[in-house]
């Protein structure tokens, strides 16, 4: 599996209506499902979601609310992030998915523990 580079990056961004300079915008636009609400842009945020956005593109899972969901999971299994802030986003949506996706989301989270334990 070859990782993403900052073109397919941009690509799934204009494919998904997501911001092409989604790294320098001050506020971005949380959304889950139908829900959509704009959310202040912290650094941690900004400094993560190239690495977030090259994940979708590696597990195959979409922006929808359950892709979303499910990816976080993935990450939190693959240990994505070392910022606590990014991880405790992922625990958040973790819990999400297992209330409504938990078949899913305990795939996910496994797929990325073994991404994790292939890499040590």
């Amino acid at each position: 599996m070859r990782a993403p580079i900052d073109t397919d990056i941009q690509a799934f961004r204009t494919q998904n209506g997501l911001a092409l300079d989604e790294e320098s915008q001050r506020i971005w636009m949380g959304q889950l499902g139908p829900f959509e609400m704009p959310l202040p842009n912290w650094k941690w945020r900004r400094d993560i979601v190239a690495k977030h956005d090259s994940h979708h593109l590696l597990t195959g899972y979409d922006t929808s609310a359950e892709g979303e969901l499910l990816v976080a999971a993935w990450e939190l299994g693959s240990r994505a992030y070392e910022d606590w802030r990014a991880r405790a986003l992922c625990v958040v949506l973790l819990a999400l998915g297992m209330a409504r996706y938990p078949k899913r989301t305990i795939a996910a989270l496994r797929e990325g523990r073994e991404v994790c334990a292939s890499a040590q």
